[in-house]
């Protein structure tokens, strides 16, 4: 890891007013792996965010791996903090809704198992 570039991104997002949707993103990304727990959950609510943004102009598949990338960060928040539940229902349920939107209505149904699976652990915190 480039400490360096981990020291510019927490300068950049003391900013955090005036960043672009896609420069905070990729700032999440990064710091989401130096500082899990306190990065995944904003990586996994800016992913949703940034998804509906991509619906002016990128193609549905896109906004499906935004969304499939927060379920993904939702999932790998530790199961003792208070906010995965919440942080993993909004992802999953806007990620669901995008996969029947494009008619990959297995997929979502899949997802939702997939969630029910870990549903009591993802709550554990409350």
């Amino acid at each position: 890891m480039n400490h360096d570039m981990v020291l510019r991104t927490r300068v950049l997002l003391l900013d955090e007013g005036r960043l672009s949707p896609m420069v905070e993103l990729r700032a999440f990304r990064l710091m989401a792996s130096v500082s899990p727990a306190a990065y995944l959950p904003k990586l996994s609510r800016a992913l949703v965010a940034s998804s509906s943004g991509l619906k002016r102009w990128a193609r549905p598949e896109m906004w499906s791996a935004f969304l499939e990338e927060a379920v993904a960060a939702a999932e790998r928040m530790d199961v003792s903090d208070p906010l995965r539940a919440e942080v993993l229902a909004e992802a999953v349920g806007a990620y669901r809704q995008q996969l029947a939107l494009v008619e990959r209505q297995s997929d979502a149904i899949a997802v939702r198992a997939r969630t029910v699976a870990a549903g009591p652990a993802g709550g554990g915190g409350r």
